[in-house]
């Protein structure tokens, strides 16, 4: 079975994020791209649409509440499933929630993950949310 690869972003500034997103997806069907920060990101979404964003909360020049609310309220971009994965909650000592983001901002990422995440969990959302199946056991994932 021949599948195209999925395009994943990860907009974080931290490269070893990006490195260690690679490491979890690049070997099943994706193929992970990095952008430094939420300008970044959002220009690369512009002249690329990737199949998936994974986005941090913080970050220079646009954090990553901004640039979840730039791609949703854009009708080209509103449809790639975003994933905010950040350490915000270890770090600050505050939970969020998808529902916490939109009582704040109006909208919300498809999964929030906090930092760290195991990665064949991480494997297992992209798979969901992209409908794709499961390379453990070649089904589809389940909603969790």
């Amino acid at each position: 079975m021949n599948q195209e690869r999925k395009k994943v972003l990860v907009v974080d500034d931290d490269e070893t994020v990006v490195e260690f997103v690679r490491a979890a997806l690049e070997p099943d069907k994706f193929e992970v791209l990095g952008a430094g920060d939420g300008l970044a990101g959002l220009a690369h979404v512009r002249q690329e649409p990737p199949d998936l964003i994974i986005l941090d909360v913080y970050m220079p020049n646009e954090p990553g509440f901004y640039t979840l609310r730039d791609l949703k309220n854009d009708p080209k971009t509103q449809q790639i499933p975003v994933i905010m994965h950040t350490g915000v909650g270890k770090r600050m000592g505050i939970d969020f929630s998808t529902q916490d983001l939109y009582d704040f901002l109006g909208i919300e990422p498809d999964v929030y993950l906090e930092k760290p995440v195991d990665p064949m969990f991480l494997r297992r959302i992209a798979n969901r949310l992209l409908g794709m199946t499961s390379p453990e056991n070649g089904t589809a994932v389940a909603e969790g």
